[in-house]
């Protein structure tokens, strides 16, 4: 039969003496997923699929750190494989809903649309217009 319980019954205490270390500062960060070999699984096929079209679905419980972990773990996987083109989209004119993609280099350049020197960054739809408008 369930009873209610009181609070030295559910307080459990952990003997300060069997830590190894006074602060989690002194803890290194640790380098894997712990428990979740399905879930390493899971993403490891995932981004090994060279087909266009198929995507990853992460689901679990907020604030369990589902995003930080698999953003560390592609952050890993990622340092092994060559550095992908950087896309620009510029903005279409004729049809402002579908900007032109271009493919850029894997090194920082000049861009052409703007003169910000090696850096490109992002630009307005007002700021394009004005740029390619004038002489």
């Amino acid at each position: 039969m369930a009873r209610e319980l009181s609070h030295e019954e559910v307080r459990r205490e952990c003997d300060p003496r069997l830590m190894e270390c006074d602060t989690t500062e002194e803890l290194s960060p640790l380098d894997e997923i712990i428990g979740q070999d399905r879930a390493i699984r899971a993403l490891r096929f995932g981004i090994d699929i060279k087909e266009r079209g198929f995507n990853i679905y992460v689901a679990g419980v907020p604030g369990t750190g589902r995003t930080t972990t698999v953003r560390n773990f592609l952050e890993e996987v990622a340092k092994a494989k060559p550095v992908p083109n950087d896309w620009c989209y510029v903005y279409n004119f004729q049809n402002p809903y579908q900007p032109n993609p271009e493919r850029g280099s894997r090194q920082p350049r000049r861009c052409w649309s703007c003169s910000s020197g090696t850096r490109t960054r992002r630009r307005t739809r007002r700021e394009q217009k004005r740029a390619h408008t004038q002489p």
